[in-house]
């Protein structure tokens, strides 16, 4: 998916009235799609796999051969530049709905980019924790994963029982 596309959604469900942003009223899908576009922000899985192919060589043999990173030091700065692009296309996409709960939300693209890193090999991800064992960094990955997709779901059901900003501004308010 994307996170533009996850910025997108949130904003839908917030302007839509309570409870009616998964059926009658936009963006008219189940939470499952925030879930989804949240924990795959394509635009830096894309840009990642993109660096890769100038920062590594694969060693050609009948097997295929192993991959090696040739230029870690770029690979390396690539990654802190994509947890932080990831977060910002967050912010630029949602910016004019903002809430306190964003600040939340802007962090689940970039956890999930740092899983997905971690369970590919090789990956930018190898270059800021080298020494991490294959074992723990599935681990970390998988329960990763379940956390920030319980969270994502959270987070949209919150979005959809939220009062549109455009109808709280609507109502009086009761002077004394």
């Amino acid at each position: 998916m994307s996170t533009l596309a996850y910025a997108a959604l949130t904003a839908r469900r917030e302007d839509s009235d309570p409870n009616t942003s998964s059926s009658s009223q936009s963006p008219g899908v189940s939470s499952y799609v925030d879930i989804f576009a949240a924990l795959v922000p394509a635009e830096v899985l894309a840009a990642n796999a993109a660096i890769l192919t100038f920062t590594t060589m694969t060693t050609h043999s009948a097997n295929g051969g192993p991959v090696t990173i040739t230029n870690p030091d770029t690979l390396r700065i690539a990654f802190y530049a994509l947890v932080i692009i990831s977060a910002g296309l967050y912010i630029v996409a949602h910016w004019t709905h903002w809430d306190p709960l964003d600040f939340i939300r802007m962090l689940i693209p970039p956890l999930a980019f740092i899983g997905w890193t971690m369970v590919q090999q090789p990956t930018a991800f190898d270059t800021v924790y080298p020494g991490l064992a294959q074992a723990n960094r599935l681990a970390i990955a998988v329960i990763g994963a379940l956390i920030l997709s319980g969270l994502a779901g959270l987070l949209a059901y919150r979005a959809d029982q939220q009062v549109p900003k455009k109808t709280q501004a609507a109502v009086p308010t009761k002077k004394s």
